[in-house]
């Protein structure tokens, strides 16, 4: 469970970023491309798609981290529908570093090691959400 002052540096830090990078979410595929080259041929060739979805699912999962029950559904079938794609749980840990490490570029300095322990607990939490998704699908 994430304490309100996390609740309050996800949101604050994800306004920020979003507000000063127009290509946030485009740059994270990029640099998560990079970093696991391997889920690469899971997307098309064109992104920007995928990176509008992404920026909705963040958005949704922002606006609603201090009520965390309703993400449960929405991530659980998101997780079942990237099964799907053929993600793997340790793709996950690597679309989180990759985000923190995106957030914490786009918003600079006042990024503290507060804003990094934030976003891995919530990452934790949506990922373990999809996971559980993805293993009631393949039932």
């Amino acid at each position: 469970m994430l304490t309100t002052a996390q609740t309050e540096l996800i949101q604050n830090s994800f306004a920020t970023a979003i507000s000063s990078r127009d290509d946030l979410v485009t740059d994270f595929y990029h640099a998560l491309f990079a970093k696991a080259p391997s889920v690469r041929g899971m997307f098309a060739d064109d992104i920007s798609s995928q990176s509008e979805m992404l920026t909705a699912t963040l958005q949704l999962a922002v606006a609603e981290i201090r009520n965390l029950e309703a993400l449960i559904e929405p991530l659980r079938a998101l997780g079942a529908k990237h099964a799907e794609y053929g993600a793997e749980p340790a793709h996950y840990a690597a679309v989180s570093e990759v985000l923190v490490e995106s957030l914490q570029g786009a918003v600079g300095p006042t990024w503290t090691p507060e804003h990094t322990q934030a976003w891995t607990a919530a990452l934790t939490a949506i990922a373990q959400t999809m996971l559980d998704g993805a293993a009631a699908a393949d039932q």
